[in-house]
């Protein structure tokens, strides 16, 4: 009898590079491009144009406004997107607040939107939730600076050091900056504990965004919600990773569309272990909105299309490529039709438009390596695998 040792590999069988052997996920998964509409709920009333963060307990969706509106949390309908309740936290104030997060005891409030980079009083408000809408409530404060920051002067958008999203996971507050010069998120770790902390530099991710709201579910997944400078909105899923490391596990990231369906999103909060809300700030004409999310689909089952089945339309070659390559495509050619190379962090490396008949990618500056070719025909995407060497 032959005994095989499973190795560690990709365990997602969504994923462009599943490994049925593997009994360890080791964090290689990529995936086909996603695109998700969330539902729109309602317009928000006109006196919440700007709601920057959301926090879904005890069965109610709460959200709040950037600085200049107060201290002020909203207690919303969840069926029409009128504030049921609005109350005013007279203990504390609002510099900049950007997002929320919770444990079972505790609201946290993050006051560290810091547009300029020059802030020196970053802090998280820890509100006991059993006193929180009472007029005595009172916060501790968790004042913190970022272990990596040594420039504080005022450069508005044109530096590393904005936040806008955390989350409570395991025995901190994982906090992910909004880096506008390379549209990374850096994910820092202070402690629940009041008092100052140096926020601790922990791993970078490329998220190809600017990161605006974040949220865990129970079940662990957790959601980076952002937008770029084009106004399209996107979302990453991080799960399935080892101990409170989020970047370290599956990484899959989804499109939800452009400011026409989206104004500018804020703030996310899970409702389920996949169904949640999304909430967007107005911007120019588009309004503010209430929206709600499943993604339910890319955590049960296979889903994608592999371009390996037998009634596919074009075919490719070399494989393993190297200089360049060969896609014969059979189908009748429509707008919008495309071929592109994509790497295992979802970065789109080669892109064409697509031909009927023989097309050509030139793929010499790529780097060796495991690539998905991805071919759009219509409202159909299909998926090759594909080896540099």
């Amino acid at each position: 009898m032959v005994y095989m040792n499973a190795q560690p590999g990709c365990t997602d069988p969504q994923a462009l590079n599943f490994d049925p052997t593997a009994l360890e996920n080791n964090g290689t998964c990529f995936y086909p491009p996603t695109t998700y509409v969330p539902t729109q709920i309602a317009e928000l009333p006109a006196a919440i144009p700007e709601a920057s963060g959301a926090e879904f307990f005890d069965g109610q969706l709460w959200v709040h406004q950037d600085g200049g509106a107060g201290p002020i949390i909203h207690k919303l309908d969840t069926l029409t997107g009128a504030a049921l309740q609005t109350y005013s936290l007279t203990s504390i104030e609002n510099a900049d607040w950007e997002d929320l997060a919770e444990d079972a005891n505790y609201l946290y409030i993050g006051d560290f939107g810091n547009n300029g980079g020059n802030r020196t009083d970053l802090r998280i408000y820890k509100i006991n939730k059993s006193v929180l809408l009472a007029d005595t409530a009172t916060a501790e404060v968790i004042n913190f600076s970022f272990s990596d920051q040594v420039n504080f002067s005022n450069e508005y958008h044109a530096h590393n050091f904005d936040c806008e999203a955390f989350i409570l996971l395991g025995d901190s507050l994982h906090i992910f900056s909004k880096r506008w010069l390379d549209f990374k998120t850096q994910r820092y770790t202070v402690p629940t504990t009041p008092g100052t902390h140096i926020a601790q530099l922990r791993d970078t991710l490329d998220v190809g965004f600017l990161t605006a709201a974040a949220d865990v579910s129970d079940s662990g997944t957790v959601l980076l919600l952002g937008y770029d400078t084009l106004s399209v909105t996107s979302l990453w899923m991080l799960w399935d990773y080892p101990g409170t490391n989020v970047f370290a596990g599956n990484k899959r990231k989804i499109s939800l569309g452009t400011a026409i369906n989206m104004s500018q999103a804020e703030g996310i909060a899970f409702s389920s272990t996949t169904t949640g809300f999304i909430c967007t700030e107005k911007l120019l004409f588009f309004p503010q909105r209430l929206l709600r999310f499943d993604i339910g689909q890319w955590l049960e089952g296979p889903s994608s299309t592999d371009g390996s089945n037998s009634d596919r339309q074009f075919f490719v070659s070399p494989n393993p490529f190297s200089e360049f390559l060969s896609i014969d495509f059979q189908g009748v050619v429509k707008m919008g039709d495309s071929v592109s190379v994509m790497s295992m962090d979802g970065r789109i490396m080669v892109n064409a438009p697509l031909r009927s008949g023989q097309n050509s990618l030139d793929t010499a500056k790529l780097p060796r390596g495991n690539y998905a070719l991805i071919v759009k025909d219509g409202d159909e995407i299909s998926v090759e695998k594909l080896v540099k060497q």
